[in-house]
């Protein structure tokens, strides 16, 4: 359904672009949040009239009754995935101007470690102009600011304030009565900002006196290493990068005909032992890739970002397990490995031979090798640093 909304795609690609060269540019921060906004309630009111439809075909009934309803469901989900699209480009925004680690916080609920409830239709929230009024007294004030109902990661608060690396969250309320969900939302956002303003937060999602470190080492990726095999594979059909011993990017496009090479077959050229395969596209069709970095940020190419929201560009990044372990042993420490293909699942285990202390790395913070394509010897060593302080640390993330 996205096929038919390619000019205001490309209209957003260009002004995201256009902001990210400058970021005081509150002008067209302020005019790619109004195509957002126009788009995801054309979605939202195209469901509807859908939804109506498929509720008078159950009612009338006959013998295409069942075909009928499917057919609308389908269609509804399709258009459910374009208002995902575009709240990606709202993620867009925000990781731009703040911290991933930092924004990850924003997608969990801050009492138990699962996460929040999304956004409902943006055309039916109550005091919408409130926030929106909020919002132009931002920008008058030269205040990037975001409206949150925008994004897909950014679930607490009503506006956020893009000023610092830190996201800074406010609650709009149209009304002087607060009810228990209201008190619920309020409380949220205080733990969020005791944890962002003290680097620590005592019950935060039920932990125990979790702080907040910084690596001593920025973040190294591989973008520009991605972006030049998904370029060749535009071209010639499928294109491999190994960026890094134990790390491979395969990009696949339409191009390549059923009679070409299989993917069956690069997987055999690469000779891989035990490996973890994260088939990036599954994650974009089933709207699971928040709370990383965006993809709308990582494929430089309008284009080719294009073909991949399409599913005419199929990109799998693939970690060999053992390099994980290698890399903790290279470091003096004992290493295990326990990965499922749900990121969430298993994780990395470091213990100290010398005095049998231990540290897990969670496989969420492992899953950013693959969706934020980072270097897996600068993540397992920035898990070893954080580890070795001798307390529970995060990376502003679980």
């Amino acid at each position: 359904m996205l096929g038919y909304r390619k000019k205001s795609f490309a209209d957003a690609h260009a002004m995201l672009a256009s902001l990210r060269d400058d970021l005081s540019d509150l002008g067209t921060l302020k005019g790619l949040q109004q195509l957002l906004y126009r788009e995801i309630v054309r979605t939202e009111k195209k469901i509807r009239e859908l939804k109506a439809e498929r509720n008078a075909v159950t009612t009338t009934g006959g013998k295409q009754a069942k075909r009928r309803s499917s057919i609308l469901l389908s269609r509804i989900d399709k258009i459910r995935h374009c208002a995902y699209v575009w709240r990606c480009f709202g993620d867009a925004i925000a990781f731009s101007y703040m911290d991933r680690f930092a924004l990850k916080q924003t997608f969990y609920s801050t009492e138990r470690p699962r996460e929040k409830q999304g956004a409902g239709f943006l055309s039916d929230k109550a005091g919408r102009a409130t926030e929106i009024a909020y919002l132009e007294f931002a920008f008058e004030n030269d205040i990037p600011a975001l409206l949150v109902d925008l994004t897909d990661t950014i679930r607490h608060g009503d506006i956020c304030l893009m000023g610092e690396p830190d996201p800074f969250l406010i609650e709009v309320k149209a009304g002087s009565k607060v009810d228990s969900r209201g008190r619920r939302q309020i409380r949220g956002l205080a733990k969020l900002r005791e944890f962002y303003e003290n680097d620590l937060a005592e019950g935060l999602r039920g932990a125990v006196g979790i702080r907040r470190v910084a690596p001593s080492v920025p973040g190294r990726d591989y973008i520009k290493e991605l972006n030049e095999c998904v370029s060749e594979a535009m071209k010639d059909g499928h294109a491999v990068r190994k960026p890094e011993n134990g790390l491979y990017y395969i990009a696949m496009s339409s191009t390549m005909s059923s009679e070409s090479l299989q993917v069956s077959d690069i997987l055999d050229r690469l000779e891989l032992k035990k490996s973890w395969v994260i088939a990036l596209n599954e994650f974009k069709i089933e709207r699971r890739w928040a709370p990383y970095y965006p993809f709308i940020l990582s494929i430089a190419d309008k284009d080719h970002l294009w073909a991949f929201i399409r599913g005419d560009l199929y990109v799998v990044v693939i970690v060999e397990q053992d390099r994980l372990c290698h890399l903790a042993r290279e470091k003096g420490y004992d290493a295990t490995l326990t990965i499922d293909r749900e990121p969430g699942v298993g994780g990395l285990t470091i213990r100290n031979p010398a005095d049998a202390t231990g540290m897990s790395v969670s496989s969420h913070f492992l899953a950013r090798i693959a969706f934020e394509f980072l270097s897996p010897e600068w993540v397992v060593t920035t898990a070893i640093e954080m580890g070795s302080s001798g307390e529970e640390a995060l990376l502003s993330a679980p």
